[in-house]
């Protein structure tokens, strides 16, 4: 689970970050889309924790 938990993380902040500094220089569409990756990488994370850990 904590391996899981460490590279959900690392995706997810990673998208995340990406898609702001997307949002910063201007374009837009790709940093919204990395946004919504990030939230689909959580929703997929949370499926997943849920299914096999609990």
């Amino acid at each position: 689970m904590g391996v899981l938990t460490f590279i959900s993380m690392l995706l997810m902040g990673s998208a995340f970050s990406a898609g702001f500094l997307l949002l910063f220089k201007r374009k837009i569409t790709f940093g919204i889309l990395c946004i919504a990756l990030s939230i689909v990488c959580y929703v997929a994370y949370v499926y997943i924790a849920n299914a096999y850990f609990v």
